[in-house]
């Protein structure tokens, strides 16, 4: 049971913390200015590159190794690094999101005299939510799967508890079969959250009550044309 709620919650926090990172470099991605384009591509692709179980072990073991850098304990550096591998990830489906808004809807917030700030948090964002949030999901699902590499640099997580029994009772099978179970339990769970959280955005709010008359228009034609 330990291990199950530390693996739950470094996924949560593996999850949380990638939001804003994905939000802000998924923006800085389509800014205006291209240094700001050029930085944020090539920490996205510093982060992508290497395997994360490669950057795990360099910020826990090599970091401290630099002058002035802290030695982090080994749950802050899992959860860091898959929070930034997460982020880095989630950028591009950021980026695609907020291309998927119509163009006008930019004009639209410069004609009311809105800020680039207010029209991006207050128009760009909520609307792109409906296309980022679908794909974030998966993400999410694959970020649940991803916690089982903390284990390697000693957070008692599911599989370093796996791996204690499977070394006291030498039942390989029955121990990595029951793992698999519980890590598709957690992905599973991961995924309906975020198909509930899908349905409680406010523009797929807006869209199902959009249809709503449009579908309930053919029904009275047809109620009117059997009288």
């Amino acid at each position: 049971m330990q291990g199950l709620c530390i693996t739950v919650w470094v996924a949560v926090w593996v999850i949380l913390g990638s939001v804003p990172g994905a939000v802000i470099l998924g923006a800085l991605r389509l800014s205006e200015r291209r240094v700001f384009r050029l930085a944020s591509m090539l920490f996205i692709e510093f982060i992508r590159a290497p395997s994360a179980l490669v950057l795990l072990f360099w910020v826990f073991y090599a970091l401290p190794l630099v002058p002035g850098m802290p030695r982090l304990s080994p749950l802050t550096a899992a959860i860091l690094v898959l929070a930034l591998d997460g982020a880095a990830y989630g950028a591009e489906m950021v980026r695609a999101g907020i291309q998927a808004v119509h163009v006008g809807q930019t004009d639209a917030c410069h004609a009311l005299g809105l800020s680039k700030l207010q029209s991006f948090t207050k128009v760009i964002l909520p609307q792109a939510l409906s296309q980022i949030v679908p794909n974030f999901g998966s993400l999410a699902r694959s970020m649940v799967k991803w916690t089982a590499i903390v284990s390697f640099v000693g957070v008692q997580d599911l599989l370093y508890i796996g791996n204690n029994i499977r070394g006291q009772t030498f039942d390989a099978v029955t121990v990595f079969c029951l793992l698999a179970t519980l890590y598709w339990i957690l992905t599973v769970l991961c995924g309906v959250a975020f198909r509930v959280l899908e349905q409680v955005l406010p523009l797929n709010r807006a869209l199902r009550a959009a249809r709503m008359p449009s579908q309930a228009a053919p029904e009275a034609d047809v109620q009117g044309g059997a009288q």
